[in-house]
């Protein structure tokens, strides 16, 4: 009986490590957010912001799907309330902030009223970019934030595999 415990066992393991995704290297981040800080110098609490996620480029020979995005460093006093997915073609271009209520910015976008489309996969092929879509964090500020928001984590398939990759992002929600 142990010899046939510890084969269940071994086995599960196995079938856990297959299923994880491995370290990918296909993508390139492009855009403002993959060389710099976005963010705010006087963020407020209770005020809900977006910022968006680098554009994707993919220099690999083979088509990758990108199926969803998250942030890896995430201070307290800062919630993260989802990744939306946006078109530019709604957005008319590539918004690399807004804050949720703000109408006195001129040309300022509702975002709550733009279609997501989280959970859609993007489709970049060989030696493409992400083209028309990108992803965005929605963060709520419930405290004092004391550190940026960073580490963008790109999940994708590619042939089949699952694949996590780190792509350079940060953003400030600086606090007087």
């Amino acid at each position: 009986m142990p010899a046939a415990f510890a084969t269940a066992v071994l086995a599960s393991c196995a079938s856990t490590a297959s299923s994880s995704p491995a370290a990918g290297h296909a993508l390139a981040a492009a855009g403002p957010p993959s060389v710099g800080i976005l963010g705010v110098p006087d963020a407020k609490i209770g005020t809900t912001w977006r910022f968006a996620f680098p554009l994707f480029v993919n220099n690999s020979k083979t088509t990758v799907h990108v199926t969803s995005v998250r942030l890896g460093n995430v201070p307290s006093g800062a919630v993260v309330k989802g990744y939306p997915l946006y078109s530019m073609k709604d957005t008319n271009g590539y918004i690399l902030d807004s804050m949720e209520g703000d109408k006195n910015v001129p040309g300022s976008r509702d975002m709550t009223k733009m279609p997501d489309y989280a959970g859609k996969p993007i489709v970049i092929r060989s030696h493409q970019d992400s083209g028309d879509y990108y992803f965005m964090v929605r963060v709520k500020i419930v405290g004092r934030i004391h550190k940026h928001l960073s580490g963008c984590h790109v999940n994708y398939t590619q042939g089949g595999k699952k694949y996590t990759q780190k792509v350079h992002c940060e953003y400030a929600l600086d606090m007087k």
